[in-house]
């Protein structure tokens, strides 16, 4: 009792940090603590909870490839069947998603580290906003399979059969059968909130990486207010050495640009095998997925669980678009590097003199280096086929529409 007294302290203490903005981390740090993947506390008593957590979900996996197997051999309603196999292919895509993510954590943490010590630095307009959206959306998805759960209780959907407890358990005593009841009416409320933590984890990856292009393009614009601000104890040299100066001063600023976008694609590619994968596993299983809970609702009409089923596809909807819009933010942000850059009114201040030719040409060669880099996209793939982007989510639609026509076609 006084470990499980010392992790209840323990999380109300946590809790109580969230709406502290100063570590934009902090919720990813709790997403990964929910789904499974790290808990941040070194004490091993913990880590003894969080065994014990993995093996419940492992369990409640289990229960739901059973009750699939019992559709398929002693069930003779295809809509039910439709309607447990897409629920376990959510399954399957949410612990792969898990294991994707204790696979690349080291990679999830050196990102972090890096983004950490910028983000965490300046508390700027974008970073607060990111900061907000990333929680606004986290809570916006608990809240939506929270109600999920009071629907599943309020109105009698456990009593349905794919919730029902198998024979060869209920003889086992009614402790068993209530802990059996508990574990698979709870799954909605435990498996909906790993799916809202990893999400979490990759929306706070990519929005930071946003923030930082972002501040990128700041500095980008601001690069000859500062050198002005660097050459106003210079009114008493002469024409010729302020010229120098001037030109030393912009050589260094635009080198400190360089290397701080270049870093952020250094760093990006750290994750983007991470994002390949975990983009290819949405997109493909929410094809089928989608098609198959649609199918489900279309045979069975509207009732509580069809409710139930449509907000879940309403969710995993709203995260494929978002992904894909968000990936084009990225792109555009990295883009617009470039744009503020060429914008800028260097033709007038960087005029060629034959005493500074070799600073001209370095300064020039760096510009047209990060104008390259910035023209290029950040390589955000599904699986390294195609592109991720809006356009690639109206393609989903399409392949989700075509998905759900054949099932129509084979039941009739």
């Amino acid at each position: 009792m006084g470990g499980v007294r010392r992790l209840t302290n323990w999380l109300k203490y946590k809790l109580g940090t969230l709406d502290d903005e100063s570590d934009y981390f902090r919720q990813m740090e709790w997403a990964l603590m929910i789904a499974g993947v790290q808990l941040p506390s070194e004490n091993p008593n913990h880590h003894k909870w969080l065994f014990c957590y993995r093996v419940a979900i492992l369990f409640q996996c289990c229960i739901w490839c059973d009750r699939f197997f019992v559709a398929c051999t002693e069930w003779n309603s295809p809509a039910e069947l439709i309607g447990v196999f897409s629920f376990v292919l959510a399954l399957v895509m949410i612990i792969s998603r898990i294991i994707l993510m204790r696979v690349y954590l080291k990679d999830i943490q050196k990102v972090r580290s890096y983004l950490e010590t910028i983000l965490n630095k300046d508390l700027t307009e974008g970073r607060v906003r990111s900061y907000r959206l990333i929680r606004r959306i986290f809570l916006v998805l608990e809240w939506l399979f929270f109600c999920d759960q009071i629907i599943l209780y309020t109105f009698g959907v456990y009593e349905e059969r794919q919730y029902s407890v198998p024979d060869n358990i209920s003889r086992l005593g009614p402790r068993v059968k209530l802990a059996f009841d508990i574990l698979i009416c709870s799954n909605h409320i435990m498996l909906s909130s790993i799916y809202a933590a990893i999400l979490t984890i990759l929306n706070t990856l990519i929005m930071g990486f946003s923030t930082e292009l972002e501040n990128v393009v700041f500095q980008c614009n601001g690069i000859f207010e500062r050198v002005n601000d660097q050459m106003s104890g210079t009114v008493s040299l002469n024409e010729k050495m302020a010229t120098s100066k001037f030109w030393n001063i912009f050589r260094t600023e635009l080198n400190m640009v360089a290397a701080r976008h270049a870093e952020v694609i250094e760093q990006f590619a750290t994750v983007r095998t991470l994002l390949k994968i975990s983009f290819l596993l949405i997109f493909y299983t929410e094809i089928v997925f989608i098609g198959c809970a649609l199918f489900y609702v279309k045979m069975l009409g509207l009732t509580m669980n069809t409710v139930i089923v449509v907000s879940y596809v309403t969710a995993i909807l709203m995260e494929c678009y978002w992904f894909c819009r968000l990936t084009d933010i990225v792109n555009d942000t990295n883009h617009a590097i470039g744009c503020a850059l060429y914008n800028l009114n260097w033709p007038e201040k960087l005029r060629d003199m034959s005493n500074l030719r070799q600073e001209y040409l370095e300064i020039r060669v760096t510009m047209l280096v990060i104008m390259t880099r910035a023209q290029q996209k950040l390589g955000i793939t599904c699986g390294g086929m195609f592109e991720m982007s809006v356009a690639a989510f109206h393609e989903l639609m399409k392949m989700i529409y075509s998905c759900l026509m054949f099932l129509l076609s084979v039941t009739t």
